[in-house]
């Protein structure tokens, strides 16, 4: 009788630590799926709608659904890095070498890293690169700051020594 109690709690013991397990895991383990803006730009002369950017641009929000694996603000980002230019909408998140190092989300602040460099032909890509990148990444409730960094360097040094080749 003792031996059927203790296989009993051994088991029961066993049964409510997986259980256990299985509801305390965040639910941010498993992928989900989410809608999302990713911002393109309009150029000058555009009848389209959205945010006046430097230039006369237009910065258009374009909704997606995507895959969250690690984080949303990385989902965003590689969403935002691999859109394509259409006839109507352009987008600056291009260069030789340029990818999305990694994005995190913790307590509020996002903070991008990239690595490589961003085609700069002219000193109206520097706003359309930079509110591209700071729209797409600040659209969630949950993120108070954004702060994004190239090759080791923030981002607005980075541009600044790019506007520096216009003036």
């Amino acid at each position: 009788m003792i031996r059927r109690l203790s296989a009993f709690f051994f088991i029961s013991l066993i049964l409510s630590s997986l259980l256990f397990y299985k509801c305390g895991k965040k639910s941010n383990d498993e992928p989900v799926e989410i809608s999302v803006n990713i911002y393109l730009v309009a150029l000058e002369g555009s009848t389209l709608q959205g945010k006046a950017i430097g230039c006369n641009d237009i910065l258009v929000p374009i909704s997606k659904n995507i895959i969250v694996e690690k984080n949303k603000v990385e989902s965003v980002m590689s969403e935002l890095f691999a859109a394509k230019s259409t006839e109507d909408l352009e987008n600056f998140i291009k260069g030789p070498g340029l990818f999305l190092y990694q994005a995190t989300l913790s307590n509020g602040i996002a903070e991008i890293y990239l690595k490589g460099d961003f085609n700069i032909s002219s000193a109206c890509d520097i706003p359309r690169i930079r509110e591209q990148l700071y729209e797409t990444a600040k659209q969630f409730s949950d993120v108070r700051d954004v702060k994004i960094f190239i090759n080791a360097q923030s981002l607005e040094s980075y541009l600044a020594v790019a506007k520096e080749g216009f003036d």
